[in-house]
């Protein structure tokens, strides 16, 4: 299962979505999370007919911490 889901939406695809994809552990981050959200804000960024991006969690929460395991192990 991928980390992220991005999806374009609006009039020419100008708002991209941005959903963190790991609803098991409330969408908590680790190095994969961190890698795959700065490839895309930084390929998102760069689209000048992205007007938008929003970030949002699959699941109950959008990001409830960084996950602790991968913190302290």
């Amino acid at each position: 299962m991928s980390t992220l889901v991005t999806e374009r939406v609006g009039a020419q695809g100008a708002v991209a979505r941005v959903w963190l994809n790991r609803p098991d552990v409330r969408n908590a981050f680790n190095d994969s999370v961190i890698a795959e959200l700065t490839a895309a804000f930084t390929t998102l960024g760069a689209d000048d007919s992205v007007r938008a991006i929003v970030l949002g969690g699959h699941g109950k929460a959008i990001c409830a911490r960084g996950n602790m395991n991968w913190m302290w192990w």
